[in-house]
This record gives structure tokens, sequence and C-alpha cells, in this order.
């Protein structure tokens, strides 16, 4: 009998639940173990996947009381037995179908197979990565664990920091071949239903090969709108995490990815940091008014300059405009070139510095920045005014508190340039005008991408309050439980 007579269109297998059938699922597959077990006068059969299971487990706790059950029994009693005495495993659970057994396998269990029945034990390894300290949101103060890539070892970090009975962990399998174990979690009477009920209902349309990317999850979630701008949040921090259902979000861990995902988000809370929570509320504010002056920075400074150089430069100060013609009367090209130029060679340099291998990535940061770009003015082939404005344009992009946030500005960055090089200052306040427009078109999940400024205490979204100022949580996010602290 071959694999492919008994596996459906939908990934799922049919058939009898015999060795035959449960062999030929895994034929040719090299970390299948199949034995022959013999109590009594009757024949056993012992399956297991190899690296997925604890062959000393097995050994210990499903094996040895197996054996040691030589009373004259029928198959059917010691199919009873075993479900609820003789093997004294911690979890024993009975499969009704051929394609419980094969989920059962591929888990991390062994399944023993009584006649046409079986029995699924719980004999997952221990090999897996312990949990380390955040690579990316690092921080000076807070706690040093971050996920990992199983679900499990994720879900009990999340225990530890928000001992509440009041947690949910709603999970799923999402993904026809790769059958990723997917958890949705949430806390009970405080997160609006309506929004967990969304959640459940995409996970169940998702209709995909394999569910194994962070691209994957954030393009089925979202809906893949048109848009660079992230609609949901990843995190690396277990505290965050649980900090964001705290305030009434929704989480979502996938099996095979160090992150937590978070939903709903806006932009307010795109801009906020990790490290925001672990200092007092005034340098938290100064924090966060800088890196707001980062992001209009890192996004209008190229194209602002393109324009005030190539339409208005009766707009810029005498002294200044003096320096840019200086610098510019030996440079071959438009300003535009040189900006647009500069702009992607400094994203052709961040691309190789994250590819490569961490050492090597910063002395071809430190050899592209330095040596390159100073040859590059010596040789009259840029300008110093056009590489100190790139420059600073990526510093503050730098700032961004996350990789997807920033990428988005980064894009942004080169259409409004290129507006400012066709039309100026009319091109760059029409690309700007496009870009708010886009925002306000977003939602995520319900929620406006702009909601926290358009409320008149807009102001929130910019200056961390105090703790015990924040008596309520956010409205936009509609929680059962409004009062956050009494």
């Amino acid at each position: 009998m071959e694999n492919e007579a008994l596996r459906q269109a939908d990934g799922t297998y049919v058939g009898e639940i015999s060795d035959e059938t449960i062999s030929a699922i895994f034929a040719g597959a090299g970390d299948f173990n199949r034995r022959e077990l013999l109590v009594g006068s009757h024949t056993l059969y012992l399956y297991a996947i190899d690296g997925l299971t604890s062959g000393g487990d097995i050994s210990e706790f499903v094996v040895k009381p197996l054996l040691q059950d030589t009373s004259a029994l029928t198959i059917q009693a010691l199919y009873h037995r075993a479900l609820s005495s003789t093997v004294y495993n911690s979890v024993a659970e009975s499969c009704p179908d051929l394609n419980t057994v094969a989920m059962k396998l591929v888990n991390g269990y062994s399944v023993v197979l009584f006649g046409d029945q079986a029995i699924a034990f719980e004999t997952k390894t221990g090999e897996k990565r312990s949990p380390s300290a955040p690579e990316v949101e690092n921080t000076v103060k807070g706690p040093k664990d971050a996920f990992t890539e199983t679900i499990r070892t994720n879900t009990s970090l999340l225990r530890r920091h928000l001992r509440s009975p009041a947690l949910r962990l709603y999970e799923t399998q999402v993904g026809r071949r790769s059958l990723t174990n997917v958890s949705v979690a949430y806390l009970d009477g405080l997160t609006n239903p309506e929004m967990v009920e969304n959640v459940k209902r995409r996970l169940s349309e998702i209709d995909i090969d394999g569910f194994v990317t962070p691209s994957a999850v954030e393009e089925y979630m979202t809906g893949s709108r048109p848009t660079a701008f992230p609609l949901l949040q990843y995190t690396e921090r277990t505290d965050r995490f649980a900090q964001a259902l705290l305030d009434g979000r929704i989480g979502l861990l996938v099996d095979g990815l160090p992150l937590g995902y978070l939903l709903p988000v806006d932009l307010g809370y795109l801009m906020t940091s990790a490290e925001d929570r672990g200092t007092d509320y005034l340098s938290a504010s100064a924090i966060r008014i800088l890196r707001y002056a980062a992001m209009l920075v890192s996004l209008f400074l190229p194209a602002l300059y393109v324009a005030m150089a190539a339409f208005h430069p009766e707009m810029l100060p005498t002294q200044l405009l003096e320096s840019v013609i200086e610098s510019k009367q030996a440079v071959p090209f438009p300003t535009i070139f040189e900006v647009l130029g500069l702009l992607v060679a400094f994203e052709l340099l961040q691309e190789a510095s994250v590819s490569l291998p961490q050492s090597i990535g910063q002395s071809l940061s430190i050899i592209g920045g330095l040596v390159v770009g100073t040859a590059a003015v010596d040789a009259k082939i840029i300008s110093p005014a056009a590489l100190i404005v790139v420059a600073a344009a990526g510093i503050a992009g730098f700032a961004m508190p996350g990789r997807s946030f920033a990428a988005a500005l980064r894009l942004w960055r080169f259409v409004l340039a290129v507006l400012a090089s066709l039309m100026g200052l009319f091109g760059l306040t029409l690309g700007a005008l496009g870009l708010l427009v886009h925002l306000a078109g977003l939602e995520s999940m319900g929620v406006e991408y702009l909601a926290p400024f358009s409320a008149v205490s807009g102001q929130r979204a910019i200056l961390r309050r105090r703790l015990k100022d924040r008596k309520f949580r956010d409205s936009n996010l509609y929680p059962l439980d409004v009062q956050n602290q009494r």
C-alpha cells in the first residue's frame, strides 16, 4: 500500500488503523522506527520518530510496563489496561483514526498498536534551544528571556509572566503539508471577543502548503494589504508580549518562529520601544520625541535637500547656499542622481552587512561608510552635502523601534525624493499628502492606523504617562475591562 493512496487532497490520511497502513504512511522515512513487542501471546507494534521522541522515556515509561504485563489477557484487555493503569506515562490518548496516529507521531508521541486500536504516549525529546537574551530588542533593564522556535516553550514562558487562569491559548494547525502549530493568546474577560473570533476565522481560512515563514504569517493575517507599513507587530520579548495581552491585544505564536506577533497595532504603538517601560516617564517621553523627530528626518530630509538644491535655492540661507554651490561645482551629476545613488548604495551596504557574518558585516560597514564615502567625495563624484544628508537620514532611520516600520520609511523616502526632483516642494507636498492619505486608509483588525493621533488626546501617543496615571486601557481596542488600575 502506497502513501499516496492514503493521503487525501486536504493532506489528511484515511484508512484502517493497521501496521500496514501506518508503515505505508512513513515509507522511505529514515527516522521512522518500528518495533514488535511480544506481550503474552499477543504481538504489539511500537512506532516513533527518531529525533522527536526520547528513546529513554519510551523504554522506561512505555516498553517496560507493557512487557511486564505478562498475564493471560485478550488484546482488548491489554488495550484498556495500557490506557488506564499498566503504562505509567503522563499522557496516554486513544487514536480514533489513522490521521490522528500520523499527527501524533510527527508531534513527538510514540504510538502502540493493539490490533486495530492505537494509543499515543507523550515521549517528546528534550532537545530544543533554551531561552536566551533578546538579540534585537535587548534592553538594559527588564527580563532577559526571549521566545524560541518551540511553541510549547514559548507558552510556558508566557505563563510565567502571566500567572492568570484567564489566559487562553487557542491552538490550531495551519498548512496542508507543514501542519504548523499556531496558538492564539488572549485574556478571557479583557480582550474584545469579536477580535478574537476574527483572528480565529482568518486562521481557519488560510489554505497554504506551508505556514513556516514570517511573511506567510504577516500577509495572511493582515489580508495582504498593498502597503509597506506593518499591520501587526512582532517581538522577541516575552514581557512585551505579556504586556500587550494586558492592554487588550491578541498574541499569535507560531511553532518554528522565535517571535510573537501582536495585533491590532497602530502608528503610535509601532513607535514605542521595549526600553520605554524600563526608564522613568520623563526620560522615556524625551526619547519618544526624539524618535518622532528622527522619523521625520529619515523620511523627508533627502527629498527636502533635492527640492531646495534643484528648485528653490533662494530659500536656503546665503552661507549654506554658497557652501552647497561650492561643493557641487566639480560634481558632474545632478542632485537627484547624487541622492538616489547614495540612497541605493546605503541600502546595498545595509543589506550586505545583514547577510554576511557579524564580524565581516561590521568591517564592511566601516569600509563602505568611511573609506568608499570619503574616496567618492575626494574624487568629486558626489558632493559632501549630499553625503551628509543621506548619512543623517540613514542614522535617523536606525532609531526606529521596528525593522519592518523602518523598511517602509526607507521605501517612501525614495518616493518622496523622486517627487521632489520632478516638482520641487510642490512634489514633496503632494507626496506627503499621499502618504498621509495612505496611512489614514489603513487599519489593523478594525483599528485605525492613525487612531492615536485622531483624538484630542493625541499627545498620549508621543509622551509616556506615569504608570499610576494610566487608569484606563486604550479605548481603540474596545476591551471588556476598561479600567487598568484603581
